[in-house]
């Protein structure tokens, strides 16, 4: 399973101990459309499906409390598995018995979409400027708005202090360390990281021109993909140097990352939040930074986003809006960190001390910042496979990079094809 899926059912909460925050409850901030008498008829009742997460679970129900005491409609949260949502709702939607709201990782959206099982939300400009401008861009499909951003996800730079007293400015900087620090013949290494996984190398191909999906006008055009461009080959090009240089063991696989990490022989890691906790109880004393500089630019690594959404089959859409709204405001955010853990995607907790003054939280919010959504048209799934092997063909010599994306392109282009008859 690829390491970008784990962020939809691991939070942050075992990894990074936040208690700055005292319980409050949440206060609406700016740019509510549902007002008392409004357009809609007030339901008696709205039914939310949650995640099976004990803690993501603890702190819905006690907003949803918060909500029924603001606006008198009763809030009823059902645990339903985050991967299985969509399933359910197929089944449960057109029979009456499914929810108002939704929850589910961004990249599955377009799926939603084509099936018909969530409708697009109105908000006003001011609600969206609230979230970090990337998270927005993940609530989106062919131009329309479909949902509220909650938390987010990227990996970053992970270091054993140690070994590494700072993070390098450059990802150069990075290599030239990584040269020194490195002696295969004794499992030492300066840097590791899972390199035949696209979702780690999205980063080095982007930041030499590389795309997935042109986008235009915030839709994207599976017709023009750009992983065969002269920048992707390039950035390709770079990722095979690692290899030619010993720096990076071909088959590498995140188990053998991890073990070496926590055995004291790595100084430092490119991987998520997730691993924290296994580093950390392994008695490494871990620093976490956005990735260095890369040809000039901060790295832009792919993010997942967990959205709020609302049932098509909803008769409430008035006020399922001013749920999602209230769910994703200021305080309930805040609440949702201390509870959870999770990065919030509101502007105003990024810039404040609970997630700056938290340097491991700190480090991936800033990557997480500056990273990009992962596609979430159907089309992306037709990506992954024949990248990943690409990469492969070129970490172990077997083809150039130029030869290997161009096959993979032509793959691709041939699987979205089928796909769509």
């Amino acid at each position: 399973m690829l390491k970008w899926k784990k962020w939809m059912s691991l939070s942050m909460a075992g990894v990074v101990a936040v208690s700055l925050l005292a319980g409050c409850g949440p206060q609406r901030d700016g740019g509510t459309t549902a007002k008392e008498g409004g357009k809609e008829e007030k339901p008696k009742q709205l039914v939310i499906w949650e995640n099976k997460d004990a803690n993501h679970l603890k702190h819905t129900r006690k907003m949803a409390k918060e909500y029924e005491k603001k606006t008198g409609i009763q809030v009823k949260v059902i645990d339903v598995d985050i991967l299985k949502q969509q399933e359910k709702l197929t089944l449960d939607g057109p029979n009456g018995k499914g929810p108002d709201v939704v929850t589910w990782p961004h990249d599955r959206i377009g799926e939603a979409v084509i099936k018909g099982l969530i409708q697009p939300i109105e908000v006003e400009e001011e609600v969206t400027d609230q979230y970090n401008e990337s998270t927005i861009q993940a609530m989106q499909y062919d131009g329309q708005l479909y949902g509220l951003p909650r938390n987010t996800e990227s990996i970053a730079l992970l270091y054993n202090k140690a070994l590494m007293k700072q993070p390098p400015k450059t990802f150069e900087e990075l290599i030239d360390f990584a040269k020194k620090n490195t002696d295969p013949a004794k499992k030492k290494y300066g840097l590791l990281f899972e390199g035949e996984n696209f979702y780690y190398d999205y980063f080095v191909l982007d930041a030499f021109g590389g795309y997935v999906f042109k986008e235009l006008d915030g839709k994207l055009d599976p017709a023009d993909i750009g992983l065969n461009n002269s920048g992707a080959k390039r950035g390709l090009q770079m990722i095979g140097s690692w290899y030619e240089d010993k720096l990076l063991p071909p088959g590498l696989k995140d188990d053998t990352v991890n073990g070496l990490f926590k055995e004291g022989k790595v100084a430092a890691v490119i991987n998520g939040p997730w691993a924290v906790k296994d580093y950390r109880d392994a008695g490494i004393d871990v620093g976490v930074a956005p990735i260095p500089k890369l040809n000039g630019k901060d790295p832009r690594t792919f993010i997942g986003v967990k959205g709020l959404y609302i049932s098509a089959y909803s008769k409430n859409k008035y006020w399922a809006t001013d749920f999602l709204q209230f769910l994703t405001g200021k305080e309930a955010l805040q609440d949702r960190f201390k509870t959870t853990g999770e990065i919030p995607s509101r502007k105003d907790l990024l810039e404040a001390p609970i997630v700056k003054d938290d340097p491991l939280v700190a480090g991936f919010a800033g990557q997480a910042a500056q990273g990009t959504p992962m596609p979430n048209i159907p089309e992306m799934g037709q990506v992954w496979d024949p990248i990943a092997n690409a990469i492969t063909f070129v970490a172990k010599g077997k083809q150039k990079p130029e030869q290997a994306l161009d096959d993979a392109v032509k793959q691709i282009e041939e699987q979205i094809k089928t796909q769509k008859q």
